[in-house]
């Protein structure tokens, strides 16, 4: 097992700006040039039906994965806490790439880290911790490459949250009233918001008012122990748990129809699909 660490002492800010592109054709084209997959877990106890698609996919348990526990603790990390389950899990080819800030983060070794794996694991905790190590760098840039060639990607919790385009929860959950100037994640699962956790902690209304400051993104909000699995044109539910998608373009629909927003979210379970062109959910 290889281990890839960098210590950083110094800030640098940069500022992301999220495209506000239209909506249809954007969110299912960029998925649909990339060949990647990604499986987005809402939090909460991981079955093994998850790591054994997460195997299946990357080519077996021996494949290149990198795990980056960033969004987690220090002394978890140092304690290797990031590995167990997938050591459990019988994977044999883990390297953890780990930053708290981006000074010293684009070293070759991480870069060729990235450009090696077939997959990407991001742990939970504090997704602003992920984009304040990686957003924007060269290594961010290795990882949309990876996906666009055919990597895999799986995060839990804040691991969920970074791949969409904003990073929603947070301070954003003190006073849902206000407007928010949501930071921006990572970008693998362009113009969304995805949010974690969502039925356990009681979080089904949070994304209304992220939707309705920004609606060209689409809102996805996953339960604990459940899952989203994108890839092509759709993503699909798997888990015991629900998703819930969050749609602008559905809301003006029903204004039209019924002069309000009566339903502001639909809900998926397994092993219902969503799809980006259509906008639909495809009840199985």
């Amino acid at each position: 097992m290889r281990k890839i660490w960098v210590t950083v002492f110094a800030f640098v800010q940069i500022v992301q700006t999220v495209n506000a592109q239209s909506p249809n054709e954007k969110l299912a084209t960029t998925i649909a040039i990339a060949k990647g997959k990604l499986i987005i877990v809402g939090g909460g106890s991981m079955p093994d039906t998850m790591y054994q698609l997460f195997a299946k996919s990357i080519g077996g348990k021996d494949q290149s994965v990198v795990i980056i526990p960033t969004a987690t603790n220090d002394s978890a990390i140092n304690a290797g806490a990031h590995l167990t389950r997938f050591k459990k899990e019988g994977f044999t080819n883990l390297t953890t790439v780990h930053a708290r800030n981006k000074v010293g983060v684009d070293a070759p070794e991480f870069i060729k880290a990235i450009q090696n794996a077939k997959g990407i694991y991001f742990s939970g905790g504090d997704q602003s911790r992920i984009a304040d190590a990686f957003l924007g760098t060269r290594v961010h840039a290795a990882m949309l490459e990876l996906f666009k060639r055919g990597g895999v990607f799986m995060g839990t919790s804040a691991g969920a949250t970074i791949m969409g385009t904003l990073l929603v929860g947070g301070d954003a959950r003190k006073d849902l009233t206000k407007p928010f100037d949501f930071p921006a994640a990572l970008n693998l699962f362009p113009n969304t918001a995805i949010d974690q956790h969502v039925l356990a902690r009681n979080r089904q209304f949070d994304l209304i008012p992220v939707i309705e400051q920004h609606p060209h993104l689409l809102g996805i909000a996953i339960d604990e122990s459940t899952a989203i699995v994108v890839e092509g044109n759709q993503f699909s539910v798997l888990g015991k748990s629900y998703a819930m998608v969050y749609d602008a373009q559905d809301w003006d629909k029903q204004k039209k129809q019924w002069g309000r927003v009566l339903k502001p979210f639909m809900m998926m379970t397994q092993p219902q699909r969503y799809d980006f062109v259509s906008r639909k959910i495809i009840r199985n």
